[in-house]
């Protein structure tokens, strides 16, 4: 699959106007945030068990 193959999806709709989301891959949770330079930070999140993303923004 080429790059412009691959699907498109603008971030303001995963941050949904936030800085922090927590995005699930399987069973695990992890926090992607958007720092105050603009750029991208996923880390494993240790505990977000409860958590929704409208709550981690």
């Amino acid at each position: 699959m080429t790059e412009s193959q691959l699907p498109f999806i603008d971030l303001k709709t995963i941050m949904a106007n936030g800085k922090r989301v927590i995005l699930k891959h399987g069973e695990k949770p992890y926090l992607l945030s958007i720092t105050r330079r603009g750029k991208l930070i996923l880390t494993a999140a240790d505990d977000c068990k409860g958590s929704t993303p409208s709550q981690a923004t």
